[in-house]
C-alpha cells in the first residue's frame, strides 16, 4: 500500500506542475498523518518529484512531523540527504499518565530519547507540539511539562488546548460522562502560565497557539493564517488558490485508484471545491488575522475590502475594548490576552456583523 500510494501522491504532484510553473515555493510541510513512517525510498522519491517538478526557493522551509518514536540518527542523515531543515515532534507531554490519556504510542523517555538526539543534530530549527486541558491534567502537570520544554531551549513551542472534536472518542466519552471537560479556570490558569512563563526565556507569542524565539515564526502555518496560496498533495488534502479552496479524495484507495490511471486531470482527485464570496473572504480574514499576535492591519483590512475596520464594527469592538477583550488604535485591532482565551467567540460575533 505504501508504494502504491508513493507512486499515486508523485502523480498528482507531477499533474499539476504546470499550472503552477511560475510558482517559487517558500514552503514544504511533509505532515498530515504520519510521513516520519515512510521508508527512504518512498520519501526520498516523493521529495525528488516535488525537486523536479517544481521552483523552490533556496531559503525554502522544508518541514517535516515526526513522531518520537521513528526518529533516529539514520533517519536524520535521510532527512539531511533531501534538504530538509525543521522538524516538528509531537510529543503532546513529558507526563507518561498523561500521554496515556491522549492515546500516543511513547512514553516520556521515548521523547527526550528523541529530543537528545535532535538538540546533537544537524536541524536547529525544531518544534515541539504540547497539549494541555486534558482530563485529570493538573496545573503542576502542565508547569512540569512547560518547564522541562524550556530546559531544552528549543526554538519553537505550539502549546494546544486539547479540543472535543466530533466525530472523536474523547466526545464521546464526553457524552457518555467516561471522562470531564477541565473546569474553564483551570484552563485560563494553564494558558495564562503560558504568558507569564514563555516571554522570560524569549519567546514571542506570534499565534494564539504558538511560541518563537527571533527568527523561528513558522513560514509554513504564517501562509495559513496570512491567506497566502497553499497547494496541497495526497487524500484529504486542502488547498487554497486565489481565492478557491479544493480538498481532495479523502479514501485512500479511491485516490490510489484514480491516480494510477493513465489519463490525470486535476478533476480526477478533487472531491470538493468552493470559491470564497467577498463575505466569505473576509470573514476568513478576520478569523485568521485575529489568532495572530499583530492582529488585523486597519490599512491592509481597507486596501482589501474596502472598509475601515474600526468603522465597519464600531459597535462590536467598543463593546469587546470594554470587557478588556479587544485593543484597538489608528493602526490596528487585535486580542489582548484575556481575549485570546476567548477567541473563537470574539470571531463568531465578528462574522454574525457580517452576515
Amino acid at each position: 500500500m505504501i508504494v502504491d500510494f508513493t507512486c499515486a501522491l508523485s502523480a498528482e504532484i507531477k499533474s499539476v506542475s504546470e499550472k503552477f510553473k511560475n510558482y517559487s515555493i517558500k514552503s514544504i510541510f511533509f505532515g498530515g498523518g504520519t510521513p516520519s513512517y515512510l521508508d527512504e525510498y518512498s520519501l526520498k522519491n516523493i521529495y525528488e518529484q516535488i525537486n523536479s517538478s517544481y521552483d523552490i526557493d533556496p531559503n525554502v522551509e522544508f518541514s517535516i512531523e515526526v513522531n518520537p518514536t521513528d526518529l533516529n540518527e539514520k533517519k536524520l542523515k535521510l532527512y539531511e540527504s533531501i534538504g530538509i531543515n525543521r522538524i516538528s515532534l509531537g510529543g503532546q507531554s513529558f507526563e507518561d499518565e498523561i500521554l496515556i490519556k491522549l492515546g500516543r504510542n511513547h512514553d516520556s523517555k521515548d521523547l527526550e530519547t528523541s529530543l537528545n538526539i535532535l538538540q546533537d543534530s544537524y536541524i536547529k530549527n525544531i518544534n515541539l507540539d504540547l497539549i494541555f486541558g486534558v482530563p485529570d491534567q493538573t496545573i503542576e502537570h502542565w508547569k512540569k511539562t512547560l518547564d522541562k520544554f524550556l530546559s531544552y531551549s528549543l526554538p519553537h513551542l505550539s502549546a494546544y488546548c486539547l479540543t472535543f472534536e466530533p466525530k472523536t472518542k474523547y466526545f464521546r466519552d464526553l457524552k457518555l460522562n467516561k471522562i470531564s471537560s477541565p473546569p474553564e479556570n483551570l484552563l485560563v490558569k494553564m494558558f495564562n502560565y503560558n504568558s507569564k512563563t514563555l516571554p522570560k526565556s524569549n519567546y514571542e507569542q506570534y499565534e494564539i497557539s504558538n511560541w518563537a524565539q527571533k527568527s523561528f515564526k513558522s513560514k509554513h502555518n504564517l501562509r495559513y493564517w496570512q491567506m497566502k496560496d497553499y497547494r496541497g498533495f495526497g487524500p484529504g488534502a486542502s488547498s487554497y488558490i486565489e481565492g478557491t479552496r479544493t480538498k481532495n479524495i479523502r479514501s485512500l484507495k479511491s485516490y490510489i485508484k484514480v491516480l494510477m490511471k493513465e489519463e490525470i486531470t486535476e478533476d480526477s482527485f478533487i472531491q470538493e471545491t468552493n470559491k470564497n464570496t467577498f463575505e466569505d473572504t473576509m470573514s476568513e480574514y478576520i478569523m485568521l488575522n485575529l489568532r495572530l499576535s499583530d492582529g488585523i492591519s486597519h490599512q491592509k483590512f481597507f486596501q482589501r475590502f474596502g472598509y475601515r475596520f474600526e468603522v465597519r464594527f464600531e459597535n462590536i469592538v467598543s463593546e469587546l475594548k470594554k470587557a478588556s477583550l479587544f485593543e484597538t488604535n489608528d493602526k490596528y485591532s487585535k486580542l489582548t490576552n484575556n481575549g485570546k482565551l476567548v477567541s473563537d467567540e470574539i470571531s463568531r460575533k465578528l462574522l454574525q456583523e457580517i452576515n
